[in-house]
């Protein structure tokens, strides 16, 4: 008996411990999720206005750039274009995300300052009427027209796309409820000296506006992407990339370039953009895309030519706009490479720019300082005052054969170049219409006058020099010219004599070359190739194809003879160094030449070899 009250005790004590121990879990408990609720309530509170690192909720759509890789096993390219810019960080990178399904009652910082910035350029009823009236006139009067409404657009497009994106990590996202976020914050309208009945109607008025000059000024990008702002969203995480046009008549020269280029360490991924399948065959495709980090894509589903009609020459800045990278090489499909093109990305003019192009031969002196002041909006910036065009020198200024953008940076200028190569282009005499490539040769000039219409002026000439690749011609000798001149008199030569002046000059041609550069004379090159150096004053690229005359009828020529080149001085010579004949082929003389060195000619002999093997060059394919 004193057992079981003895037992009994020891329960009764235990029950109370267990019951005191519940209670003090139940108070910790309460008091641990009141602290966190609060917490949780000031971390949201610190939240708006800062770069969220979270992945985007379902009310944001996505637009990022599909995966572009070649090799299963490395994925080289995919990590190619994915990697970090090495650029200057963009502006735009620092401005504030929001997280959209907030659903606290304030409001984010960020969001009130990009509504207020569109609410402040809301154009009156004055000039969106002169905003939205077709553009009239031709010629200099279009083109300057053109430039100040794209000079209107980029402000007002800049303004809407900072309100409606979202920047996370690496990836743009566009949101598309911002009348909704209004209505859920009506502080916003009192914080902006407005109602909520105001707001909405004057949100909805710049949309009206934005979309109208849109379709006005760049229709052709619909309905492939539905806006602009959809369009140049999906281009910021898009990577690095080469981009190529080409149809049939170019697919060999592709089948030549491209695997060099790998030959030369460069495994980004490509795109060949070409026009429907009376452009590129299937066959042509399946052989290229059979090569490694090759897409061919059909730029006609892209581009709405309603009223024109997109071919040839105009279809560079189209391939370059609507490739899916960011950052672009565009390559002519005749141009070849001696060095990787991949570091065209760092050279110094590019990260400083965003945009790089090149330069044409400096021949054909021409001033057109007065044509320059009528189609461009002022002030005229320091880079026009300082162009060929504008001092006389030359009346070309750029070589189009490769072209690196940035299209995140520079999407508007962009925008006016394909413009200018899409219904601006082809004039009309009968109608009295004056079209662009009436004023400049083909699409080269187009891109940096592009940018200097649209007043954009970031952008850098490549700082090498141009020059000419090929055979040296003949230096005749002494006792040549008395031989020639005493055959003259005489009326003629006969035939031993003529086959002993062609032996003669064969001869002349190798010892120039034997008695190497530092021999006082004039030395001539003559050939269609338009060579580019790089900084360092070495061969970088041409342009031109591997053929003495890429136009001749016959189809089995022999590879051109690249035993040397000439740069071209930086100064006007009288007369010029440079002489134009027919076929595109040119000729450049100078006091200087340079032979190429072991492993130039390795690379020149590599792509003449590939060309052969894929029957670019007559050869038969294997």
């Amino acid at each position: 008996m004193e057992w079981a009250t003895t037992l009994s005790a020891k329960r009764r004590r235990r029950t109370a411990a267990l019951r005191l121990l519940l209670f003090a879990l139940v108070l910790w408990f309460c008091y641990d999720t009141a602290i966190h609720r609060f917490d949780a309530l000031d971390i949201g509170k610190n939240l708006h206005g800062k770069r969220l690192e979270t992945q985007p909720t379902p009310a944001l759509s996505q637009h990022t750039d599909p995966a572009t890789k070649f090799d299963p096993d490395t994925n080289k390219a995919n990590a190619k274009a994915q990697q970090p810019l090495q650029t200057r960080p963009d502006p735009v990178d620092d401005r504030e995300s929001t997280s959209i399904n907030n659903l606290e009652p304030s409001y984010d910082d960020a969001f009130q300052r990009a509504l207020n910035r569109v609410l402040d350029l809301l154009p009156d009823e004055l000039h969106v009427r002169d905003l939205l009236r077709p553009i009239a006139g031709t010629g200099e009067e279009r083109l300057r027209e053109m430039g100040l409404r794209t000079r209107s657009f980029k402000v007002l497009f800049e303004a809407w796309e900072d309100l409606h994106t979202v920047h996370v990590k690496d990836a743009v996202y566009v949101r598309d409820d911002i009348l909704q976020y209004i209505r859920r914050h009506p502080a916003l309208a009192n914080s902006l000296q407005t109602d909520l009945r105001q707001l909405t109607r004057s949100y909805e008025t710049y949309r009206s506006v934005i979309t109208r000059l849109s379709m006005l000024l760049f229709p052709w990008t619909a309905p492939y992407f539905s806006d602009h702002l959809l369009l140049h969203s999906q281009l910021y995480g898009g990577g690095r990339g080469l981009v190529f046009s080409a149809g049939d008549a170019q697919a060999p020269f592709l089948l030549t370039s491209i695997p060099s280029i790998r030959y030369l360490g460069c495994d980004l991924p490509i795109e060949i953009m070409y026009l429907g399948d009376g452009d590129l065959s299937e066959d042509f495709r399946s052989e290229l895309e059979s090569l490694p980090g090759v897409v061919t894509r059909d730029l006609s589903q892209m581009v709405n030519d309603h009223g024109w009609t997109l071919a040839g020459w105009a279809g560079k800045p189209f391939a370059i706009l609507f490739s899916s990278f960011r950052e672009a090489i565009f390559i002519d499909a005749d141009s070849l490479f001696l060095q990787n093109p991949e570091i065209l990305f760092d050279d110094p003019a590019y990260t400083a720019t965003g945009a790089l192009f090149f330069k044409d031969r400096l021949m054909m002196p021409e001033v057109k300082k007065r044509w320059l002041q009528r189609i461009l909006p002022k002030p005229i910036s320091k880079n026009v005052v300082q162009s060929r065009l504008w001092t006389g020198e030359s009346g070309h200024m750029q070589e189009s054969g490769v072209v690196v953008v940035d299209k995140w940076k520079h999407f508007v200028a962009l925008l006016l170049v394909t413009r200018m190569n899409g219904p601006d282009r082809d004039g009309n005499a009968a109608e009295g219409k004056v079209g662009v490539y009436d004023m400049v040769y083909g699409d080269k000039e187009t891109f940096w006058l592009g940018w200097e219409l649209a007043g954009d002026q970031g952008y850098a000439f490549h700082d090498g020099d141009a020059g000419i690749m090929g055979a040296l011609e003949p230096v005749p000798s002494s006792s040549t010219v008395q031989e020639t001149d005493q055959e003259e008199k005489d009326g003629g030569a006969t035939a031993e004599t003529t086959d002993t002046t062609a032996v003669v000059e064969k001869e002349s041609v190798s010892a120039v070359v034997a008695d190497g550069p530092d021999e006082p004379s004039n030395y001539t090159i003559c050939a269609p190739q338009l060579l580019h150096l790089d900084r360092q004053g070495k061969p970088f690229w041409f342009n031109g194809w591997l053929l003495p005359n890429k136009f001749a009828a016959h189809k089995h020529q022999a590879p051109a003879n690249f035993e040397a080149y000439i740069q071209e001085s930086r100064e006007i010579l009288e007369p010029g160094a440079w002489q134009l004949h027919e076929n595109n082929i040119c000729c450049l003389t100078s006091d200087h030449f340079n032979l190429f060195s072991e492993t130039e000619r390795d690379v020149l002999d590599m792509i003449i070899d590939t060309g052969k093997r894929s029957g670019a060059l007559g050869g038969r394919k294997t």
